[in-house]
């Protein structure tokens, strides 16, 4: 057997062993879990299925989403089908299950193309969680500007995140949002900013792909993420609702968008996100609730269905990637 080939097995056969290594040790020896009644979610699971099975759908049309988005913008340097951009997309979820911030994401996605250059696919795919990033803190703001009353004497909320509220802390975001909203749409200035410097010279040929897109498209795309957002913020309130979280439905979708804000600023592995969620969605929720079983139960599902259930059919494209190409 030649060398890259068996090369390409060995690593195929790590990154899915590494993959379910980690969800399996996070669903049984997570601390953070210990609050969970397993029993209890298993029996609203029976008694409400219908609604679960929403859910899941919405799991499916989620990622779908994000499949036609990154087809979209990959679209620059390689034509692909849905089906290689779904598959894609799985399969970077499993790789960045056991990679810090999801940095696995990105090779898992490019190595399902055929004949683009790959580094030129990560700036691309790099852009492309740029505009997710942007949506969930674009929202996450205004929910942050709305509610930050309701934490002001909440000194451990504001510790855990390292958060002082102040006029100026409002001017510093709007202006950190204002930053990263250029910046998006004027991406080619960054890469000429980048070019000026010697340093870096190497990577012109690969990260001028960026300055291919118009604004227009760049708008499209936000708005595909806009439409994610849209969908596993709901998916997040439909689970408040059928764990029975005693939380009006203006606050429910604040809180919601704050959860998501908290979340994307904090560091982490995608698959050890659930104690960082949990730990989040009480310091939020726990303002406006007291169901902490049905907060914590909520954002355990929401992970079982929205990052373990893709992981694990991801495992399955991982044998389909091509680390080596053909000369």
């Amino acid at each position: 057997m030649p060398i890259k080939k068996t090369l390409s097995i060995l690593i195929k056969i790590v990154i899915v062993f590494f993959s379910f290594f980690f969800i399996y040790n996070e669903l049984l020896y997570n601390d953070n879990l210990g609050n969970i009644r397993f029993d209890s979610i298993l029996a609203i699971l029976k008694e409400k299925y219908l609604t679960i099975s929403i859910v899941v759908c919405m799991m499916f049309i989620n990622w779908l989403v994000e499949a036609l988005k990154w087809r979209f913008m990959i679209s620059k340097i390689e034509d692909i089908s849905i089906f290689t951009s779904l598959r894609a997309i799985f399969s970077g979820i499993t790789v960045s299950s056991f990679t810090p911030n999801r940095i696995g994401e990105y090779g898992g996605r490019v190595f399902c193309l055929e004949k683009s250059d790959r580094i030129q696919a990560v700036f691309i795919t790099v852009l492309c969680s740029m505009a997710q990033l942007l949506t969930t803190i674009l929202f996450g703001s205004i929910s942050f500007f709305i509610l930050h009353e309701n934490f002001l004497q909440d000194n451990s909320m504001l510790s855990f995140f390292n958060i002082e509220i102040s006029s100026f802390s409002f001017i510093l975001l709007f202006f950190f949002n204002f930053l990263f909203l250029f910046f998006y749409f004027n991406a080619s200035l960054l890469v000429k900013y980048i070019s000026n410097y010697r340093y870096f010279k190497f990577l012109d040929k690969y990260i001028n792909v960026i300055s291919l897109y118009t604004h227009k498209e760049l708008m499209i795309v936000l708005l595909y993420s806009v439409l994610r957002y849209l969908i596993f913020s709901s998916q997040f309130l439909i689970l408040l609702h059928v764990f029975e979280v005693d939380i009006n439905f203006f606050e429910s979708i604040l809180s919601v968008m704050l959860v998501f804000f908290f979340i994307t600023l904090t560091p982490t592995i995608t698959i050890a996100e659930i104690g960082v969620r949990g730990s989040v969605a009480l310091l939020v929720f726990m303002k406006f609730s007291s169901n902490v079983i049905g907060i914590l139960s909520s954002t355990f599902i929401l992970w079982v269905v929205n990052l373990i259930i893709p992981a694990i059919i991801g495992s399955f494209f991982i044998f389909s990637l091509k680390f080596f190409r053909k000369s």
